[in-house]
């Protein structure tokens, strides 16, 4: 086989033509295992059937080769990872955030008013009064239920029920933590939890805030880096950024475009969700900037079923 030297961006895609030659032995040799084959997946082994099967194996891979996958990727596009957290914190205070995260996200259009007026007193923490008068039951139980929890997470400085009047009074921390989780940390923490979620089993390899050195020092940020098993049995790469604030800033496009073209990610791996769905007007313009997908969190699933 003729040997060549890989120039950047080359690795991926010799990676892929590797993998398919791995197959086409596999396939000749019978009775024999790819295990003992460099960095092929494992096989789970078939019951002996009376005919041999024509439908393909498919790969089963584990965390350690997804692990090898994304730094070989990484490794060939230039880049690696300085810094970056796992799905799952180690500390119980902060999983239950993770979970009141996923709880908020779950009822986003119940929390999505009281979410946005603590945000709005992140600068200078002022009392935020919440009128539940003529809400359902259920819904008054979704935002009590939220503040309670808020509150006993370390995340405000007072949280009051009055079910007399009808109303909640809560008031944030002033703390750097509270104003990374209300700005934006908390909905990282849902959408993480839902891919992980929907994509079940073909989740590999899950990365959160996750910092990228590339050659010569330069840093750029992901939200969520994932490694996904495809249809087709091949890992791929993908990248989520996460704004919990409907709103893009001026620099966050060039920020987000400059990530796809170090990764060579295209608009089928990458995706910025926002609580809401954009208006179709102002997912062209961000795509136009960014090359990404632009969706609301509901259009999540059908973005990871395309990986």
């Amino acid at each position: 086989m003729q040997v060549r030297v890989c120039k950047e961006g080359d690795v991926y895609s010799l990676l892929s033509q590797i993998l398919e030659e791995l197959r086409a032995i596999r396939g000749l040799l019978e009775g024999r295992s790819v295990e003992s084959m460099p960095d092929a997946p494992q096989q789970v082994e078939d019951k002996p059937t009376s005919a041999p099967s024509t439908t393909p194996a498919v790969p089963v891979y584990t965390t350690r080769q997804a692990e090898a996958y994304l730094h070989r990727y990484l490794t060939g596009r230039r880049l690696r990872i300085v810094e970056s957290q796992d799905m799952t914190p180690e500390n119980s205070v902060m999983r239950q955030r993770m979970h009141l995260a996923y709880f908020m996200g779950q009822h986003y259009a119940i929390t999505e008013v009281m979410l946005e007026e603590l945000r709005a007193t992140l600068q200078c923490p002022r009392p935020v009064l919440v009128d539940v008068a003529g809400l359902p039951e259920q819904a008054i139980s979704v935002l009590t239920n939220t503040g309670k929890r808020l509150y006993d997470l370390y995340m405000l400085q007072a949280y009051e029920y009055h079910r007399r009047e009808r109303f909640m009074r809560l008031k944030v921390r002033p703390h750097p933590f509270v104003h990374n989780y209300l700005s934006g940390g908390w909905f990282e923490l849902y959408v993480a939890q839902e891919a992980q979620k929907l994509l079940g089993g073909r989740l590999l390899l899950a990365k959160r805030n996750v910092k990228l050195e590339a050659e010569g020092g330069a840093v750029c940020e992901a939200d969520l880096i994932l490694v996904v098993a495809s249809a087709s049995g091949e890992m791929r790469l993908a990248v989520l950024e996460c704004k919990s604030a409907n709103a893009l800033y001026e620099d966050e496009p060039r920020q987000v475009k400059r990530l796809n073209n170090l990764l060579n990610l295209g608009m089928q791996r990458s995706a910025i969700v926002f609580p809401d769905p954009p208006s179709p007007a102002f997912a062209d313009c961000w795509f136009q900037q960014t090359g990404s997908q632009v969706i609301g969190r509901e259009q999540l699933a059908q973005f990871l079923r395309g990986l």
